[in-house]
């Protein structure tokens, strides 16, 4: 049985707990998609959405007659600078007439830095949001791939061929109904090796309809570099080789 722990916002680290516990707080909304889980044999800590076929959570929905998980508490407020003393009252200073120096080089340091705080944003923003999109295609389908791979090693190892739509309906049906405008289908490419391919979709308008291929290379593993999907928005191990 596997023992599982999650981060919680307010306790930090909770647990061991059993699969049924953690689809259990699901539906309590104690845990959510983004909190982060770990068990033995994961490399790091994974959001909860990555996880959503091993803790078989596609069918389980959240109880929206409760609270959702708190969010972290506040840092208490600090001060800098000396207080006044108590009861005493401190006399404004006549204002100085001019500009100092200093603050005509404030002036000049401000003016300046308008333009390159322009040509940052210009950069970082377009990075910034190809980062959130990886993040949503490597939490919502490269975890859900990790796994899959596993059952369909398991289904040759089983029956000697690699699985195709009917015999994958399980998981079909999950990836249906935790990413309902994403599509998966199983068989094999034109060398004979297993195969199952994504057609992205829900995610953002940069990847969706584009394609991921995963295809088995048995002992050697998996090669997941197939597929139109850009390779800035994919894991570095599934980049194609240059």
């Amino acid at each position: 049985m596997t023992d599982w722990y999650y981060h919680d916002r307010a306790r930090g680290r909770v647990g061991p707990h059993t699969a049924d516990e953690m689809r259990t707080r699901f539906r309590q909304r104690l845990i959510d998609r983004d909190t982060l889980v770990w068990h033995a044999g994961l490399p790091e800590w994974q959001a909860l959405d990555r996880q959503i076929i091993e803790l078989d959570l596609a069918g389980v929905r959240p109880d929206p007659s409760m609270p959702p998980p708190l969010p972290p508490a506040a840092p208490p407020t600090t001060f800098s600078g000396n207080r006044p003393a108590q009861g005493v009252r401190r006399t404004a200073r006549e204002p100085s007439r001019g500009l100092s120096g200093c603050a005509i080089v404030a002036i000049v340091v401000v003016a300046l830095s308008v333009p390159m705080a322009g040509i940052l944003a210009a950069i970082a923003l377009p990075a910034y949001r190809d980062y959130t999109v990886r993040a949503k295609t490597h939490a919502s389908v490269y975890g859900a791939a990790t796994a899959i791979e596993g059952m369909v090693d398991a289904h040759v190892g089983q029956h000697g061929q690699c699985p195709g739509n009917d015999d994958m309906a399980g998981i079909r049906a999950q990836i249906a109904a935790s990413l309902p405008q994403t599509r998966v289908v199983f068989g094999s490419v034109a060398g004979g090796q297993c195969a199952f391919e994504f057609t992205l979709g829900g995610i953002d308008r940069s990847v969706d309809g584009r394609s991921w291929q995963f295809v088995s290379h048995g002992d050697a593993g998996w090669d997941c570099s197939g597929g139109n999907l850009p390779p800035k928005f994919r894991p570095t191990a599934c980049r194609p080789q240059q």
